[in-house]
């Protein structure tokens, strides 16, 4: 008997730890409701692709569409999240752009397919963007693709560019099955699979296409449902920050680096990438037709009073002034919101309109999965608070850049950027050669870069009388 008496005691505390633990998972799953996966049944799944009216493609439900959406909701249930909080983001550039064409909404749901909403997904054969577009058909176009600039990640020109090659496919093919198995694969293996299939339905030919294009459709199917039904699967979107979804973009028609945009805005380096996937190397170039910049709508009145200072004297601004680093607050204090009461018969379309945000937007913010709107009931609205305090967030002129200014600047830079920053930053002044006037007889003028520096950060063919050169004048560490 006393051989038992610890067995029997080591049996119960198992049995205590057992439901000890038992309990906690009760309680994690009860705090995190989107932990647990609802059984899925084949005939409610089935349903619902029936119910989907009028959808542009036939929502049959096969072998291929139920493992892609098993795939979404059950096996990768926080891929589909992440997918589902970037609708906020991108769907409302594509429905505009969409809407302006004439061509259906729902091609939407091809981007999920392409590049799960990542602006800078690459793919195995080196296609790139939102709608993954290989480098000579982005060319083919109007996508600029060099060194500095990859316009296959800009939300807004990739997507005009897939705009205009669908619209190319549906005016050919007359068939939307047909012209996505033709954006996937393009149109000539599309049109011999016609021909040895005798028929332009789409899944008596798909035998005939290559392995992944058979499977482009039914992908496509797939991510319309989980667009469309994911509440029914308990998944929860992963909204981005507010920074990324309450956006404004300005055209600027000169250089300008992420660091010194960090300076004037207080963002961290991390969302001015994000919300400006296309520029390769950390700045902005110079270009003719000028460049967009997106930052967030809270921010952009520190930058337009950078872009005025700049304007009005580019010498003395680029000789004379050093921008003054704010502190703009957290991202919750930026964007303080209120609460609307829905009237009876108003919409969320005009109620989006009204407030000056998107569909979307009022969704993710208020966790709606329906448009259908009741008398009485509260919405929640952000609005980025942008007022500028004058006092503040000013722009300094101080004396000729001295070596004080540079450490003054250094410290700014050290204590208050929330990222790390290159051992060197540059700062420039925009001056026109007189003639004889030689780039050695400036950088001796003014400039304590030396010569050699100089001469490899300016153009060879500005260096000449009565051409505006950009010439380094002082050279900062940035750590």
């Amino acid at each position: 008997m006393k051989v038992k008496k610890p067995q029997l005691s080591l049996t119960c505390c198992f049995i205590l730890f057992f439901c000890f633990c038992t309990g906690l998972c009760s309680l994690a799953l009860a705090n995190n409701p989107s932990s647990t996966v609802p059984e899925y049944r084949d005939e409610e799944v089935e349903l619902r692709l029936k119910n989907m009216e009028g959808f542009i493609v036939e929502p049959r439900y096969e072998s291929v569409v139920k493992a892609y959406i098993r795939g979404y909701v059950v096996r990768n249930r926080k891929s589909a999240e992440i997918i589902l909080g970037r609708t906020v983001v991108y769907f409302p550039i594509f429905e505009k752009y969409l809407r302006e064409h004439g061509l259906p909404e729902e091609l939407k749901y091809l981007s999920v397919v392409e590049s799960a909403l990542n602006p800078r997904a690459v793919s195995w054969a080196g296609a790139v963007g939102l709608w993954q577009f290989m480098p000579d058909t982005g060319r083919a176009y109007g996508l600029r693709i060099d060194s500095q600039v990859d316009e296959r990640c800009d939300p807004q020109k990739s997507t005009l560019a897939a705009i205009e090659y669908l619209r190319h496919q549906y005016e050919y093919f007359g068939d939307w099955a047909l012209a996505l198995a033709a954006y996937n694969s393009g149109p000539g293996r599309v049109r011999r699979a016609i021909k040895r299939a005798r028929s332009k339905d789409f899944w008596k030919l798909r035998k005939y296409l290559p392995r992944e294009t058979r499977n482009y459709v039914p992908a496509f199917i797939a991510a319309s449902y989980l667009a469309k039904y994911f509440e029914a699967h308990n998944l929860q979107p992963l909204y981005p920050e507010l920074d990324l979804q309450i956006t404004d973009a300005v055209r600027i028609d000169h250089y300008i680096s992420f660091y010194r945009l960090a300076q004037i805005t207080g963002l961290s380096l991390n969302v001015i990438k994000t919300l400006n996937p296309a520029y390769e190397n950390d700045y902005v170039p110079e270009t003719k037709g000028g460049s967009f910049v997106t930052l967030p709508q809270r921010v952009m009145p520190s930058f337009q009073n950078y872009l005025d200072i700049r304007s009005s004297d580019q010498q003395v601004f680029d000789q004379y002034y050093t921008t003054v680093l704010v502190s703009q607050g957290s991202n919750s204090e930026s964007y303080p919101y209120h609460l609307l009461i829905v009237e009876e018969g108003e919409q969320l379309e005009e109620l989006a309109t009204e407030f000056g945000c998107t569909v979307h937007q009022l969704m993710a913010w208020n966790d709606l999965t329906s448009r259908i709107l009741e008398s009485g009931q509260e919405l929640r609205v952000y609005k980025a608070r942008t007022e500028l305090d004058r006092e503040e967030q000013m722009y300094t002129p101080v004396a000729p850049l001295t070596p004080s200014d540079i450490s003054e600047l250094q410290a700014v830079s050290q204590t208050s950027l929330p990222y790390s920053l290159p051992a060197v930053e540059y700062l420039y002044v925009h001056y026109t050669l007189r003639k004889k006037e030689t780039l050695e007889g400036m950088q001796n003028k003014f400039s304590t870069v030396p010569m050699e520096e100089v001469a490899a950060k300016t153009d060879r063919k500005s260096r000449k009388a009565n051409k505006s050169v950009r010439i380094p004048i002082a050279k900062v560490s940035m750590r």
